[in-house]
């Protein structure tokens, strides 16, 4: 009788000890923490107050976070409380792991607010030894405990049970899956864009004519399924010595969130003239013209194709492939200079590194290369570069079309096998005849008869050759081309290589054809 009545008078001390240090711990307040969660592509930042939903499980802060590989940029993508009894003895959210899949990490903390910093130290596994030391330490506890007041435990445990299941828990979980990850910060600061107008949609997105500030850009926005272009297109442009004059030049990237969308945003210098498909549709070029597009386009790709090595300032600038060259995504600026854009699916090769799980099979379909439409790729640097230049054959038999050096007519402006396959050729169809025949757009005998336009066409049957191996690089299309443009008109041009060609005595302005002699600068 006596040993019941100890038990009942310590279980009754017990409980006024527990009752005191609640009501200490309330008076002081309960957990707080820093929260973050986005939905509906809206992100909020708070503070939640942590309240324990049992006894042995104590409330903690947590956060959880991804670095991008390119830019190291840290990305908040979740904050809060929850509860977890072993985890969180620290007083600072500091992530230990060494190993972190898919660039995520996560920490969390005891202690109000303590999950406002975190950060990422990883450290080396603690040796067995002293894990094993601590849990011999802790069961010897726990056995003590069990053994002296087990009658104590029963009794707290249904008092636990009861205070657990008559009020709602006020804890967050750490996620299961892994969250939608994005590269923007948790403050966003958006640039004061003015969007004025649509100068072309596409199948990544639609390109608007924009003010920012005093300066008139471009704005290509990406819907949510493109996301993966967006990013792509903004890390080539943010690789080193991507400023090139005849490169599209980059401004900016963001991400624009309401309650109906998420768009991504990209955001470029202006070029007046539009691309070169449209320009030609609308215009016809001269001799200075042709030479100048076609000079400036070749020195872009050459520069895109080009690896440069890394310097004190500057890092390397790997070779890339561009994949869909055509002349939609030649644009050309008020001065007829031309640049390179739109590089959602540009292939980079770092040096050392495969080319990774890559399709071979993309960009468009009529200016893709034979071994494209076969199939046949070698997934090497060289072989994407060539299919580069294949297109560029085609780009450059679009400028000729519309060339008024030679004096004949000037058809109206078509792509390239529009004329033999029609304005929306199939891939069965492009395959028979690109591969099988090996058709190529028609060489005009008016071109021929013109010395330019007949190199320039030399050219561009040297760029899509049928044997990827014999075609010219980028470098050696730039140097063809730009030959021409020493020559202000034709009828230099023409003199030129007549005098290369013939004796002295027989090359004079008397020998000229008529249209020739007759052009003027």
């Amino acid at each position: 009788m006596r040993g019941l009545v100890n038990i009942l008078f310590y279980w009754s001390l017990l409980m006024i000890i527990k009752g005191s240090l609640s009501r200490a711990r309330l008076a002081d307040g309960s957990l707080r923490c820093v929260s973050y969660a986005c939905k509906d592509g809206e992100c909020k930042e708070g503070i939640d107050v942590c309240e324990e939903s049992e006894p042995d499980r104590p409330v903690g802060c947590f956060v959880v976070w991804t670095t991008n590989n390119v830019t190291n940029e840290v990305n908040v993508t979740m904050k809060g409380c929850f509860n977890n009894p072993t985890e969180c003895n620290n007083t600072e959210c500091i992530d230990t792991a060494t190993d972190t899949k898919k660039n995520l990490n996560y920490c969390c903390c005891r202690g109000s607010m303590c999950n406002k910093e975190h950060r990422w130290v990883p450290v080396a596994t603690k040796a067995p030894e002293v894990m094993q030391a601590a849990n011999k330490d802790t069961n010897m506890v726990i056995f003590i405990v069990l053994g002296s007041a087990s009658s104590v435990i029963a009794l707290a445990a249904l008092l636990i049970y009861y205070v657990t299941h008559q009020k709602q828990a006020m804890f967050n979980e750490i996620p299961t899956v892994e969250p939608d990850v994005s590269s923007s910060s948790t403050n966003i600061s958006h640039r004061p864009i003015d969007l004025k107008d649509i100068k072309a949609q596409g199948r990544f997105g639609v390109v608007w004519r924009a003010q920012l500030n005093t300066q008139e850009v471009a704005v290509k926005i990406f819907p949510m399924q493109e996301r993966q272009s967006w990013l792509t297109e903004q890390d080539i442009f943010k690789l080193p010595r991507m400023n090139h004059p005849n490169i599209l030049e980059f401004i900016g990237c963001e991400k624009r969130a309401d309650v109906a969308s998420t768009d991504f945003w990209l955001i470029t210098a202006y070029c007046e003239n539009g691309s070169l498909c449209d320009f030609l549709k609308s215009h016809t070029v001269s001799w200075n013209d042709l030479c100048k597009i076609a000079s400036t386009m070749a020195r872009g790709l050459t520069h895109l194709h080009e690896e440069f090595q890394g310097t004190r300032t500057e890092g390397l600038k790997p070779s890339i492939a561009h994949r869909d060259f055509k002349s939609k995504n030649v644009l050309l600026k008020a001065d007829l200079t031309a640049c390179i854009a739109d590089f959602g699916l540009a292939l980079v090769f770092n040096p050392g590194k495969s080319c990774g799980d890559t399709h071979g099979q993309v960009g468009t379909r009529r200016y893709m290369a034979p071994e494209v439409l076969e199939g046949a790729i070698n997934f090497t640097r060289d072989a994407f570069l060539r299919i580069d230049v294949y297109a560029c054959g085609l780009v450059l038999w679009e400028l000729v079309s519309r060339c008024t050096v030679h004096g004949g007519p000037v058809d109206e402006y078509r792509l390239p096998f529009e004329a033999e396959l029609g304005p929306h050729p199939t891939l069965e169809e492009m395959q028979e005849n690109v591969v099988m025949k090996k058709l190529r757009p028609r060489i005009f005998d008016a071109w021929r008869n013109h010395s330019g336009l007949n190199a320039i066409c030399e050219t561009m049957e040297d760029c899509w050759d049928h044997d990827a191996e014999a075609r010219l690089s980028s470098s050696c299309v730039l140097e063809r081309l730009s030959q021409y443009t020493r020559f202000p008109t034709a009828r230099q041009f023409f003199v030129a290589t007549t005098t290369n060609t013939t004796s002295l005595g027989s090359a004079t302005s008397n020998e000229l054809p008529p249209k020739i002699a007759s052009e003027s600068v």
